[in-house]
């Protein structure tokens, strides 16, 4: 398959399938093409598959259907690596993490996908689902700027505004060239204007910003926690988390309470 590659893998149930209109109108932003993954232990006709996975003529309307055996995390991965995806739309409903750390598939594939995922929640997206608001959490180190290039461009190319969140609490980034969040200002009227012009240039060196209109908040607290309740405020079409590689416990939990209370699809980008 040559050109952008949308991957979405469909297990079959009525939460997957919310996944797919997203993907179709993430491809049309990102000019990629479609492509449907059934990760089964026995294959079957095409047909036969489209209809178990209920998907409708119109579902597959300028779309590729394929279906795999094996584990659902490795078929997905090297489907993905076989098609050469650009990204992968899925439902997140069987991202969990268990008391002894066992990782879903969802989880799995998201932590060692070579492209950026999209994570849709188990409600799906509402009809007529469009990006209009792109919230995007920063830790203020150059490496989640650069790793928040595809969804600059993604805001760019639906002509969505960006939301560029800081959430200031116990952890800050040790990066060098990073500009953490800051606790308080003396005086707010001077000091913020300053401060968010400079944090938003350094943004804009490294993350391809023109043409795209971003603002900047600054909350405080448990960043899971206050990326959903900020979420809300802004009635965001899309939450971008940067992945930085680290699975300890604290942040798994965290992982998987973002993933079950974000009121809209979660993209995560890799942050070198």
């Amino acid at each position: 398959m040559t050109g952008p590659v949308v991957l979405v893998p469909l297990d079959g149930s009525k939460q997957a399938l919310g996944a797919l209109p997203i993907a179709r109108r993430l491809a049309e932003l990102a000019k990629a093409s479609v492509r449907i993954l059934h990760v089964t232990e026995a294959a079957g006709p095409l047909g036969k598959t489209a209809e178990a996975l209920g998907l409708a003529a119109a579902d597959l309307r300028g779309a590729t259907l394929e279906v795999r055996a094996g584990s659902p995390a490795e078929a997905i991965l090297a489907a993905a690596a076989d098609c050469g995806a650009t990204l992968i739309v899925m439902c997140a409903q069987s991202a969990d993490v268990g008391p002894a750390g066992a990782i879903g598939a969802a989880l799995a594939v998201l932590s060692r996908a070579q492209c950026p995922v999209v994570m849709v929640g188990p409600t799906g997206a509402p009809a007529g689902w469009a990006l209009r608001r792109v919230l995007a959490l920063h830790d203020g180190s150059p490496s989640v700027s650069d790793a928040l290039r595809p969804a600059a461009e993604l805001a760019h190319e639906a002509g969505a505004e960006l939301v560029v969140l800081q959430v200031a609490g116990d952890e800050r980034a040790l990066e060098a060239g990073s500009m953490p969040p800051i606790m308080y200002l003396d005086q707010v009227q001077h000091g913020w204007p300053v401060w968010s012009e400079e944090f938003l240039q350094r943004l804009a060196c490294v993350c391809p910003l023109a043409d795209v209109q971003v603002r900047l908040r600054v909350a405080h607290g448990e960043p899971a926690a206050e990326t959903i309740r900020v979420a809300g405020e802004e009635s965001a079409d899309l939450i971008v988390l940067a992945w930085k590689g680290r699975w300890e416990a604290r942040h798994a939990s965290r992982w998987n309470a973002m993933l079950q209370g974000a009121p809209c699809p979660i993209l995560v980008t890799r942050a070198s």
